[in-house]
């Protein structure tokens, strides 16, 4: 199971059980109401891709399983 670690409000760093950074999610705020934005760090490329957004921010932590 992703962990996340909050960095700042609004914003969390997420890592696998053994502590390997899998990327980060923050929240944006659209039309009045919370979403979160994933992206998946791709260490190849020392870059981030999107992963997606979510209305929920477990939901979005769950997105970093595969």
């Amino acid at each position: 199971m992703p962990n996340a670690l909050s960095i700042r409000p609004g914003y969390w760093r997420v890592t696998s059980p053994d502590g390997r950074v899998l990327g980060n999610i923050e929240a944006i705020g659209v039309d009045g109401r919370a979403e979160y934005r994933a992206s998946r760090f791709r260490p190849a490329a020392l870059s981030y891709a999107p992963l997606g957004r979510f209305s929920d921010l477990a939901v979005a932590i769950d997105a970093f399983r595969n």
